[in-house]
């Protein structure tokens, strides 16, 4: 895999250098970013080959791509935040808002700066000049300067239709929101991850105001894994759960590391209805950090059936959905002993038929 990103605020030749980075098998795209719904396209796109983009809008999100793509080649071009924002407001886009969110654009830009091994800074107004951009062809594509192609751009004029593209972002606003927001969480994630590998994980058995308290950043995490936006967990009925968990009717079993949540199983407990003598488990939130090492799922599976048989439960069902890594579910389950039990099937009343 080889790909490249090239970090700008919007009016810096950001539209010029996607065509002049589109060079022989070479395809540069403009502000890819604001194609993509999800995480997971996002590392679709960058499995293919030859392939980069000049971004003005992904500088806050640089964490995730020095993490995910460590062998991308990075560029950032800078341009005086006045520049820019007296640039954009001859073609009507002005005011506080605008202006914050470039200027926090460009904080984004001096930290990739400082912050990312061998990354390359170049100034906008040196981009008429051939060594300049010629630097940035050979950081970015990893072949030698052509300076037939660079002659060629240079002579062109061109500009992206600034106007069409803030209406397809309005358009697709609560989608790039909820990539936004995801992409915000899993910064976070970054940042605040320990130094070494967790270890030495301990399983407990937890009341729920417990668990909810310490889980929420992997609750997070578990609405990204399986597609929701990553706040969608506060519209759960948690008053149902917290009352559930005050009657005996649920069993909630972490790990952790060093007092640090890692993962969680909760279950739900009932009484049968197939007999009398039989109560029944309903595994449902199943969630393990992608930071822990692999085999920690299926052990903190294994510490929530050793205590459900412990206190002498007959019968567990565990759901293989299709969110997420729910499909997969059914090899682990089939390895801890289940079998399966027909196919389950759901029917949205409040959606016409």
């Amino acid at each position: 895999m080889s790909a490249f990103v090239v970090f700008a605020l919007p009016k810096s030749r950001t539209f010029w250098l996607s065509g002049f980075l589109s060079y022989g098998g070479w395809v540069c795209g403009h502000d890819e970013l604001q194609r993509m719904q999800s995480l997971d396209d996002i590392a679709t796109w960058f499995t293919q080959r030859s392939i980069g983009s000049v971004e003005t809008a992904a500088a806050p999100f640089w964490r995730l791509l020095v993490r995910d793509q460590p062998s991308a080649r990075i560029v950032v071009v800078r341009r005086p935040v006045d520049d820019v924002l007296a640039s954009l407001a001859r073609e009507g886009f002005a005011g506080d808002t605008v202006a914050a969110l470039i200027r926090a654009s460009d904080r984004k830009l001096e930290q990739i700066e400082r912050r990312v091994p061998g990354v390359l800074s170049v100034r906008f107004d040196d981009l008429v000049r051939e060594d300049v951009c010629a630097a940035v062809f050979e950081h970015c594509l990893g072949c030698r300067h052509d300076p037939s192609w660079w002659r060629a751009w240079d002579a062109k004029h061109v500009s992206g239709n600034l106007a069409a593209q803030v209406r397809y972002c309005h358009a697709y606003l609560p989608q790039l929101l909820k990539l936004a927001r995801a992409a915000r969480q899993r910064s976070l994630v970054i940042m605040s991850r320990p130094t070494t590998p967790p270890e030495g994980f301990t399983f407990q058995e937890e009341d729920f105001d417990t668990w909810f308290r310490d889980a929420k950043p992997l609750i997070r995490e578990h609405m990204i894994a399986t597609g929701q936006d990553v706040d969608d967990y506060k519209a759960k009925n948690i008053p149902l759960l917290r009352k559930l968990d005050a009657m005996g009717a649920m069993q909630i079993v972490t790990a952790r590391s060093n007092g640090r949540m890692f993962g969680y199983l909760m279950s739900v407990i009932g009484p049968s209805l197939d007999a009398a003598d039989r109560i029944e488990v309903l595994h449902l939130p199943f969630f393990v950090s992608r930071e822990c090492p692999g085999g920690l799922g299926m052990k903190l599976q294994r510490a929530a059936i050793d205590r459900l048989r412990g206190k002498g439960l007959t019968d567990v069902f565990a759901r293989a959905g299709i969110r997420g890594a729910g499909p997969r579910l059914g090899i682990m389950y089939r390895r801890l002993g289940y079998e399966e039990l027909g196919t389950m099937y759901r029917l949205d009343l409040t959606v016409k038929a």
